[in-house]
């Protein structure tokens, strides 16, 4: 049996935060969620031959706000997954939520479900700064939901925060990754504000903080973070001993992972494919008895080259990096024969520990650039 993650997007938000470029809509329809469980719950049925030599060891109901889904959907939803797909008795299942919109209730739901992983939106702990992003809660309101989640017996938590926000100090920040640090979470992941086309703040006069403040900020909670006991692991999110996300990382080793929902991606048996960033084509498709189109890229049809600058790439945002006994026997070259980066080591952005490259915290800030450099085909 060949190991898979699956993703489900749950495209739907109470609000549309005022910095998300991510695919969904502000619904507050009840029946409109159920219609869209049912929906996913029927391509899954539908296209679980294609699995059958598959189970499936990650689970992440990403959005969008999965925790909108009232508990009967949730339960309904695991059902067909079980029903028609082998999950791993010890699979990783996780689900984003935000505060305000879980209770006992959904929690309950999610324990029966066999959820394990719950991701929970912060982003700050200071009221204006949460107000200022458009989010639809308060610090109270998400230490009440956090409450709820500890006394509902979840222990790998993940809290989600963000840097360099408007007008946001490095004193600020310093005093979001304590707070958050000091409530104990397994895991915690940390995004730089950016400013994406179509987003409301893409439209208003901000007052950013300047890319050296940028560097700063950055440096500051990879350092308070390694202090209080979180690994660094990749770019943004840092973990206790044990607590990485297995799903994120499918992503990023280039395992394989098949998604339901519009806009999702997958990546199986050597294909990458994704669907519309509509929910509705993606239902009409399935009402209708058929499939949502699946926009393919076949990998076969990627030169040897551009194979081997997307698992520079991918490996790259993981602080372990690159073996370079792995990237010989993939590739038939060697690490430094294929990409200059010499430069790199010399200043500091990427370090050599005897058998793999990496990127440094520095490096990590700037990786971008830097891969935009090295890479010949991305």
């Amino acid at each position: 049996m060949r190991s898979v993650g699956l993703y489900i997007h749950i495209p739907f938000c109470a609000r549309k935060c005022n910095y998300c470029d991510f695919y969904s809509l502000a619904c507050a329809k009840k029946n409109n969620l159920s219609d869209y469980v049912s929906i996913i719950c029927s391509q899954i049925e539908k296209e679980a031959h294609l699995y059958r030599d598959c189970i499936f060891d990650t689970i992440f109901l990403g959005g969008g706000t999965p925790s909108l889904l009232s508990g009967e959907d949730i339960i309904r939803l695991f059902d067909a997954i079980r029903a028609n797909l082998a999950v791993s008795e010890d699979a990783e299942i996780s689900i984003e939520a935000n505060p305000g919109t879980i209770d006992e209730s959904k929690l309950s739901a999610y324990r029966v479900c066999g959820i394990n992983r719950i991701s929970i939106g912060l982003q700050s702990s200071h009221d204006s700064d949460l107000c200022t992003l458009g989010r639809i809660h308060t610090l109270g309101e998400f230490e009440k939901s956090y409450a709820l989640v500890k006394g509902a017996g979840f222990e790998n938590i993940n809290i989600d925060i963000m840097y360099a926000l408007p007008s946001q100090s490095i004193e600020a920040l310093v005093q979001t990754v304590d707070y958050v640090a000091h409530l104990n979470p397994t895991h915690i992941s940390a995004y730089c504000l950016k400013i994406e086309d179509g987003t409301p703040f893409s439209k208003m006069e901000l007052d950013l903080p300047s890319e050296d403040a940028q560097f700063d900020m950055y440096m500051a909670l990879c350092k308070r973070l390694s202090a209080l006991g979180f690994e660094q692991y990749e770019i943004s999110n840092f973990a206790k001993k044990g607590a990485r996300c297995v799903h994120n990382l499918k992503y990023w080793l280039s395992k394989e992972y098949v998604g339901f929902g519009p806009s999702a991606h997958s990546f199986f048996d050597g294909v990458r494919y994704f669907y519309d960033d509509s929910l509705d084509s993606y239902m009409s498709a399935i009402k209708d008895g058929a499939l949502p189109e699946k926009h393919i890229e076949e990998m076969s049809a990627l030169s040897d080259e551009e194979k081997m600058d997307e698992y520079v790439m991918l490996a790259l945002r993981l602080c372990d990096g690159i073996s370079k006994k792995d990237f010989s026997s993939r590739f038939g070259i060697e690490f430094e024969d294929a990409y200059e980066i010499q430069k790199y080591l010399d200043s500091g952005h990427i370090a050599f520990d005897g058998g793999s490259y990496h990127f440094t915290s520095q490096g990590f800030f700037v990786s971008n650039y830097i891969l935009s450099n090295m890479l010949k085909t991305i």
